[in-house]
């Protein structure tokens, strides 16, 4: 898996997360399409047109890259997996609700 983190985010937590995925994923193009629901929802909860927020998976590659610029697209990517939680295959639900819990604890340097 490749984790791929604004510069300034070094969590350890979140790439041992993400090396997991490939034992859960039974639907590559599944995840593919659950990632950018999320990511969708979450850049509308800011209305953010530049880019601050991305969270994609590419199913060919097994490859998942997030991007957050701030704690605000942390804190919208977060709400976004809480809200589509439940309507995710149960294969890949407890995968999305530790990335959501550890993600929540990511820090920012300043």
């Amino acid at each position: 898996m490749y984790l791929q983190l604004v510069s300034g985010i070094k969590d350890r937590t979140i790439q041992e997360i993400l090396q997991t995925l490939d034992k859960v994923v039974i639907d590559p193009g599944a995840l593919a399409h659950w990632t950018l629901l999320i990511e969708t929802t979450a850049k509308s909860m800011s209305d953010d047109k530049s880019d601050n927020i991305r969270f994609e998976y590419y199913s060919h590659e097994k490859i998942m890259k997030f991007f957050l610029k701030d704690a605000q697209s942390r804190d919208n990517l977060v709400r976004s997996i809480q809200i589509h939680l439940p309507l995710i295959l149960e294969s890949v639900q407890g995968f999305f609700s530790v990335f959501k819990y550890n993600l929540k604890n990511v820090k920012f340097d300043t």
